[in-house]
């Protein structure tokens, strides 16, 4: 695997603003893009690039293995995981332009002599949205292929997060945050956004057989 690409909501394009998250996981990703966006010509978007590639998606699991990641977002909308987010509210036509420019970053990746060299970030990226709580940070990593599993399987976690300070391990599945069950990726990111930074929280981990109660205290994305 040389790179992932993930688009993970890209269906609400709003003043041709995209975000990419993952563009300082190697060398000469934004300069990449930069040309990708550019040959768009007059559909070229506003990107936003940021660094970081951990995130609460698909690509997480990727990075967290050394691999470059790219991460395409139209950011936060207010019916988010909500009844009201309905067919009609989508930009068909911005995501098509989302999509042409995904397959001009892909053909340049593609296409290099050389393959992509894996930078590390040194950092959480500072997210951007009007999601409450979306800056909220716990620094924990996801494992994206354990969906047969109740709750969070994470595969690690950034050293000195709240997640590491509260003792959290690789490993680990969280059942329960804040008292709020947690079933899956969307039910923990929910219970974290609910919260602010600087909060003290209670975690409850199954660590193998055991159910491991932790207390956590909230950080700030970028903070």
């Amino acid at each position: 695997v040389v790179a992932m690409l993930n688009f993970d909501m890209v269906g609400r394009l709003r003043d041709d603003k995209l975000i990419v998250y993952g563009t300082a996981t190697a060398t000469g990703l934004p300069a990449l893009l930069e040309t990708a966006n550019a040959a768009g010509g007059d559909a070229r978007l506003k990107v936003t690039g940021i660094g970081d590639g951990f995130g609460p998606s698909d690509h997480s699991s990727f990075y967290g293995k050394d691999i470059p990641v790219l991460h395409f977002f139209t950011d936060l909308h207010d019916d988010y995981h909500r009844a009201t987010d309905d067919s009609d509210k989508l930009n068909a036509e911005g995501t098509a332009r989302v999509a042409d420019l995904a397959h001009r970053v892909t053909r340049a990746i593609a296409n290099r002599p050389a393959r992509l060299e894996f930078v590390r970030s040194a950092g959480p990226p500072a997210m951007t949205g009007n999601r409450q709580g979306s800056q909220t940070y716990l620094g924990s990593i996801p494992d994206m292929a354990a969906g047969d599993v109740p709750g969070l399987r994470l595969t690690g976690v950034r050293a000195g997060s709240p997640a590491d300070l509260g003792g959290l391990k690789a490993g680990d599945v969280i059942v329960e945050f804040a008292g709020a069950p947690v079933k899956d990726l969307y039910t923990y990111t929910d219970a974290l956004y609910a919260h602010q930074p600087g909060d003290t929280v209670k975690v409850v981990v199954m660590r193998g057989e055991v159910r491991v109660p932790l207390t956590v205290t909230l950080g700030k994305r970028g903070g």
